[in-house]
């Protein structure tokens, strides 16, 4: 185990199937904090709740436009940083749960597959310093205007990797498969690669596919 420092921890919605799954996210903190470290915890919606929410976005009609359904979309990991700030709250561990605009998370492109371009790394340190732990909405940012975005398929795991490289700090994303993988490990076709270990190239050249609960760290 580490003593101190930083930690980005990503739970993602393989592993955040209920609202009960919650709980043991506050154990996986916790545990850190045991230690001394500080924890960002960058968090996806409930498992099948981002699929609900593109399909009643699809259902009104001719469809929303690309910025309102990202606003919608976004409600599924803002509910889930909200609701494991409640029960960190409960457990007695002393979190800060912030919105992509006030971690200064910036993306461009796509408004439904944007890219991060910038992360205000000295007001995450900031409230990390006062707060010890950070809870942060996986796959959603703002553009130069305001807006929401997304980041894409996979888009919390960038999130993750995107904060953990702005603060020097490592990375964990925990999930339900045996390691980071070249691409999705279910996808047809070739059979995908798993890596024995990986650069942050690698791991940001990925499409979000992915490392195993509690195994491993960048």
């Amino acid at each position: 185990m580490h003593r101190g420092g930083v930690i980005v921890v990503k739970f993602g919605g393989s592993v955040l199937r209920c609202e009960d799954s919650l709980r043991l996210a506050v154990h996986e903190v916790l545990r850190w904090r045991r230690d001394g470290v500080r924890v960002v915890a960058v968090v996806s919606a409930l498992s099948g709740r981002t699929d609900a929410l593109f399909a009643e976005c699809r259902a009104t009609g001719l469809g929303a436009g690309a910025y309102a359904t990202a606003a919608r979309v976004a409600c599924g990991e803002t509910e889930s940083a909200a609701r494991l700030g409640v029960e960190l709250d409960a457990a007695g561990i002393e979190a800060a749960v912030l919105s992509p605009e006030a971690i200064g998370l910036l993306a461009e492109g796509d408004p439904l597959d944007a890219n991060p371009v910038g992360v205000d790394a000295e007001r995450l340190r900031g409230v990390l310093r006062a707060r010890g732990v950070v809870v942060v909405p996986g796959y959603v940012a703002c553009d130069r205007n305001g807006r929401t975005v997304l980041l894409g398929r996979g888009g919390s795991d960038l999130t993750a990797l995107c904060i953990a490289r702005a603060l020097g700090a490592r990375c964990r994303l925990v999930k339900d498969v045996d390691g980071l993988y070249e691409h999705d490990p279910s996808r047809p076709g070739p059979r995908a690669r798993r890596y024995a270990a990986a650069r942050w190239v690698d791991a940001l050249a990925t499409d979000g596919s992915i490392v195993q609960h509690k195994a491993a760290e960048f």
